[in-house]
């Protein structure tokens, strides 16, 4: 039966905000300092090595040895598939909810994906279906960090060394979250950020591989900033040859100049949005039907975004309802089913593509019975039970109150 509560925003009534919250909170992450160091490499000219020393930087922090920095997070993704030794026609492991980010890198080196299921607290990929799913053309293992929360790493990492198969990291909504006292991106065999505004941090866009093994590094240097080729000289001159395929995924320096003012701040934005989010986390705990996001044992979630649970059964209103009538309350959120990664019309049309933007590797379209609705349950079941709310580094304790006042009026006026 529906609540007896105010009317709601989406139905006429006075919404919570007055202002909407959790729009455009990208443009408001660079200001002056980020302005003075872009100027100060276009006025002077570039001097010295500014992504060499973004790299340093970005790994020291994270206890990690080698880092190439790229354009962008998809871009990170597709080096680390490389740098792991991944070949055309691999399987990669990865999670069936993620960015679609998380696939692309896989499906641009012509390697085939295979969707492990997720655990329903966590929505972070189920170590037990990923040992199901392995093979002989297992290459590679990708551990996203979904919204922020670590992934299950201890158990990824015993399957990764049982099967000799390497673990990446999909770290881009999880900067300087944290598992067992580690940094996520320095536990696995490689680590790949994204640095698009709107992250933790911000390169304007831009990306990060990282790994501690050099011949992992050395082929992802090689891909990715040395385009495939090496320089020497021949006969006393100089001379230039190509040793592979790659592509040139550097980053540009004046993103660096951006990254290295933004890394010194980046402890300070996470420990604000752990603590707002960890504030909602309380307040809404005795709202019935809703879950805060489940933190694993010694996590540090990063908050990149809320997680909000809805118990199955609790409300009338569907997922797409419930966020509409929190949207008009004026708190920025949505579902993620988009994030059911096989759900794309690449895996599921069983039609070949008739676009080159569609030209996925050809063994997705001939061998189609592995993807199918319902391969992945919790998967499906979690994202139809799940909407996740906009986070900030710039909220306050007031914002925070203004969500809770907003959850529990559309939790109320739904209520089953």
């Amino acid at each position: 039966m529906k609540g007896q509560t105010a009317e709601l925003a989406v139905e006429g009534g006075t919404p919570v905000f007055s202002e909407p919250i959790g729009q455009n909170l990208g443009v408001r992450k660079v200001g002056a300092e980020e302005a003075e160091a872009v100027a100060a490499l276009v006025r002077d000219g570039v001097r010295g090595d500014p992504i060499g020393a973004f790299c340093e930087a970005f790994t020291r922090a994270h206890g990690v040895r080698h880092g190439v920095a790229v354009d962008s997070g998809t871009a990170a993704v597709h080096v680390g598939v490389v740098a792991a030794g991944v070949e055309p026609g691999d399987e990669v492991i990865l999670p069936a909810i993620s960015d679609v980010g998380s696939v692309k890198g896989i499906l641009a080196h012509n390697a085939i994906p295979i969707f492990a299921d997720v655990d329903l607290l966590t929505f972070n990929i189920d170590p037990v279906d990923v040992e199901s799913k392995i093979t002989d053309r297992t290459k590679a293992i990708v551990a996203v960090h979904l919204y922020g929360q670590p992934a299950q790493m201890d158990e990824l990492m015993a399957i990764g060394r049982r099967h000799n198969v390497p673990i990446i990291e999909d770290c881009a909504q999880a900067h300087f979250a944290e598992y067992r006292g580690r940094r996520v991106g320095s536990i696995g065999d490689v680590g790949v950020f994204s640095f698009i505004t709107g992250k933790h941090m911000t390169t304007i866009t831009g990306g990060m591989v990282m790994t501690d093994t050099d011949a992992f590094a050395e082929r992802a240097a090689l891909f990715a900033v040395g385009r495939g080729e090496e320089e020497g000289t021949k006969e006393g001159v100089f001379f230039r040859t190509h040793v592979g395929l790659g592509l040139n995924y550097r980053m540009n320096p004046l993103g660096a100049a951006v990254g290295m003012v933004q890394l010194n701040k980046l402890d300070d934005i996470v420990a604000r949005r752990r603590e707002t989010g960890q504030m909602l986390d309380q307040l809404i705990h005795d709202i019935p039907g809703l879950s805060p996001p489940h933190i694993i044992e010694e996590a540090k979630h990063a908050y990149w975004l809320y997680a909000v649970r809805l118990e199955e059964g609790a409300f009338t209103a569907d997922i797409y309802t419930f966020a509409r009538a929190l949207k008009a309350e004026g708190v920025a959120c949505m579902p993620k089913w988009y994030y059911l990664l096989y759900d794309h019309p690449a895996f599921l049309n069983p039609e070949p593509p008739k676009h080159p933007e569609y030209a996925f590797p050809r063994a997705v379209y001939d061998d189609r019975e592995r993807y199918f609705k319902g391969m992945c349950p919790n998967a499906e079941r979690g994202l139809a039970a799940h909407l996740v709310i906009t986070w900030s580094e710039f909220y306050t304790k007031e914002d925070v109150l203004g969500v809770e006042r907003a959850l529990r009026k559309v939790a109320d006026a739904y209520r089953a």
